[in-house]
């Protein structure tokens, strides 16, 4: 590849990040300060399935603390 067809498709790719760049912009001043957290916020609220899901997930990163640590915060509480 010569150099002039690096310097074409590089100023291709800038062309399309500056258009992707705008459009990010534009969808994020039109969803608001927080964006698709404001569009989700509230999705799982009653919901027993979230509910278990969250539950095992903490048990699971609990179980994988070390025994120690494991100890002093159950200690904590």
């Amino acid at each position: 590849m010569t150099t002039t067809e690096i310097e074409k498709r590089l100023t291709a790719v800038e062309r399309r990040l500056t258009h992707l760049a705008k459009s990010v912009s534009a969808s994020s001043a039109s969803q608001g300060v927080n964006g698709w957290i404001d569009q989700i916020h509230g999705t799982f609220q009653d919901d027993a399935a979230y509910r278990r899901a969250a539950r095992l997930g903490r048990q699971w990163r609990k179980s994988q603390l070390p025994t120690s640590l494991r100890a002093r915060k159950a200690s904590s509480t």
